[in-house]
């Protein structure tokens, strides 16, 4: 029998793709999502985060800040692997904002824990939050050559 390495470094039968932890682990994941989209979400804002128009739209904020984490890049002065895009102005607040390239933030996992918490604090920390998030774009585009240049890159 022929055998390779799970993702987690295990040795598996070459007809897996999974070691049953990993299998396990990963159903986990799915279903707490899917439980928080059925449970907790709304269903506008469900459909929304599956639409066409939301891929895009992640998708090219992802390409315009390289995939890469900026508020640990612009506050924590690292370089980390963006993992979602995050709204500033969340959807609930503002759902015409939803697509603008100027609202969408690339965070890692960690960073949007951090700034998630911040804007549960209470109101003023949450516009503050918001205030800076906005802020460090801004600078980003201002390193970029401005956002005219920056933006007539996107399709």
């Amino acid at each position: 029998m022929l055998w390779h390495m799970c993702r987690c470094g295990a040795m598996i039968p070459q007809n897996m793709c999974l070691c049953g932890a990993c299998t396990e682990r990963q159903g986990t994941k799915m279903s707490r999502h899917m439980e928080y989209n059925r449970l907790r979400r709304d269903r506008k804002a469900a459909a929304f985060y599956v639409s066409a128009e939301w891929r895009k739209a992640r998708a090219a904020a992802m390409r315009l800040y390289d995939g890469m984490d900026i508020y640990a890049y612009y506050v924590q002065n690292r370089i980390v692997a963006a993992d979602m895009v995050h709204h500033i102005v969340e959807i609930e607040e503002d759902w015409t904002k939803r697509l603008d390239i100027g609202n969408l933030f690339p965070l890692s996992n960690g960073n949007h824990g951090i700034i998630s918490a911040l804007y549960k604090k209470d109101e003023a920390t949450k516009r503050a939050t918001q205030e800076r998030l906005s802020g460090i774009i801004a600078a980003h585009w201002k390193d970029s050559g401005g956002m005219e240049k920056v933006l007539s890159g996107l399709p």
